[in-house]
């Protein structure tokens, strides 16, 4: 069993990889196996396509996604601090995984509730639930303006996804390639962290 969890570990994290490297449509199941170190039918073994291959690299990092957020807001610290770690931890995921926001948006056009129910559980939903009472406290004991707690954890997740989403027309309009559109989102945790404090002054 744990030889079985070993290689299936390896397997998920040689996926992300190629997959941050190349793209889903650029990544190839044998490049993927090679960079594993097996052959490609042990790699079917495991994961039957691509495409369930690349929701197993999804579950894995939006479980490590949701445990990071749940350690941010139980630590003791003010809450612009907790939702700058939290921009971080959460940017930081979509740049190793860029590929993982248009697989989501795909999956969820094709059958959404199909989607939802094999990788997102209702306890892992909990934790947003308990970063919207932390913000409506905060406006409670005067902390921070009154503020519909759903629209900033919108707009957070906006500000984080779209430009990744949007990237290969927003490089066009930029006029910037690759390298120099990772250093333009590096440099959005900032203006992101900005943003959010300015909405929050009383």
């Amino acid at each position: 069993m744990a030889k079985s969890t070993n290689t299936e570990d390896k397997i998920l994290e040689s996926a992300s990889q190629v997959f941050s490297e190349k793209g889903f449509n650029g990544a190839r199941m044998r490049e993927i196996a090679d960079t594993a170190g097996i052959n490609k039918g042990l790699l079917h073994y495991y994961f039957k396509t691509k495409d369930a291959l690349f929701e197993a690299v999804f579950k894995v990092a939006f479980k490590q996604l949701i445990s990071r957020i749940q350690h941010i807001l139980e630590m003791d610290l003010p809450l612009y601090e907790k939702i700058d770690l939290i921009v971080d931890t959460y940017l930081g995921m979509i740049m190793k995984n860029p590929s993982l926001p248009n697989f989501v948006i795909s999956e969820l056009n094709k059958d959404a509730d199909r989607f939802i129910k094999r990788n997102i559980s209702k306890k892992e939903t909990q934790i947003f639930a308990k970063f919207i009472a932390l913000v409506d406290q905060e406006a409670d004991e005067g902390k921070i303006k009154r503020i519909d707690a759903r629209q900033l954890l919108m707009n957070i997740i906006s500000m984080i996804v779209f430009p990744v989403l949007g990237r290969p027309i927003m490089q066009v309009i930029f006029g910037t390639d690759n390298d120099e559109f990772k250093s333009l989102l590096l440099e959005r945790k900032q203006h992101i962290k900005e943003f959010v404090k300015d909405a929050l002054k009383p």
